[in-house]
């Protein structure tokens, strides 16, 4: 594949989107209300050790791209769906992933939006097909913008907000550039989806409506009888 012609700053959402819903549409918004991101791929993942999609890929894209299609216009011209991961024969973790996507496309820089809870847990990512731990090794060398989830409570975890000259408070992550982060400072509570892939499936199966993607797709989810 040639490498891209104009350079572009481009944030990397890797998920399940099993299904797909509000919440990853607005940590995508939020990464790029920084200004500091050109685009955002929302990457669907296949199966892996640590995670089987209820879905197929091929129905999580497609309802993904049919979020994106209801985004306002300046929203919707910034979001993508890259399958790349999902077309890939065996999983080979984030690491592997941002290195392929940086070869491919040299002339654009890589960086990862993502929620809190899955930011802490970068020391333990490791590439399943080898062992390797490389969870280190992706954050010196990759950019994160970290947002907060709604339902993690200051008591259990250390917040974004809870650092001093950007440094945050986690002896796991203390090697770690701060100038590498960029955390979304500010951000309160209700801008913050509670709304979590798990907790979707967990509705459906029990007949429990809630809104959790725009209608149409919504019932597309619903239909496909993937989480009765």
């Amino acid at each position: 594949m040639p490498s891209d012609t104009k350079r572009k700053k481009v944030g990397l959402l890797g998920a399940a989107f099993d299904p797909p819903h509000f919440g990853h549409l607005l940590l995508a918004q939020l990464a790029l209300n920084t200004g500091r991101l050109d685009e955002v791929w929302l990457m669907p993942c296949p199966a892996r050790w640590d995670k089987t999609p209820r879905a197929a890929g091929q129905l999580r894209s497609l309802w993904l791209e049919q979020s994106i299609a209801h985004c306002p216009d300046r929203l919707r011209s910034k979001l993508q769906v890259n399958p790349f991961e999902l077309n890939q024969s065996v999983y080979r973790g984030t690491h592997w992933l941002v290195t392929q996507l940086r070869a491919m496309h040299s002339a654009n820089t890589f960086s990862l939006v993502l929620g809190w809870d899955s930011f802490v847990s970068i020391p333990a990512w490791r590439d399943p097909s080898t062992g390797s731990m490389n969870g280190n090794d992706l954050l010196e060398s990759t950019h994160c913008f970290v947002c907060p989830r709604a339902t993690a409570s200051i008591a259990s975890m250390p917040h974004p907000e809870h650092h001093q000259g950007g440094v945050t408070i986690l002896p796991a992550l203390d090697s770690v550039d701060p100038k590498s982060i960029d955390w979304m400072e500010g951000v309160g509570p209700l801008q913050v989806s509670a709304l979590s892939s798990s907790l979707v499936r967990t509705a459906i199966a029990s007949g429990e409506v809630i809104l959790f993607n725009f209608a149409d797709v919504q019932d597309n989810i619903l239909k496909s009888g993937a989480y009765t």
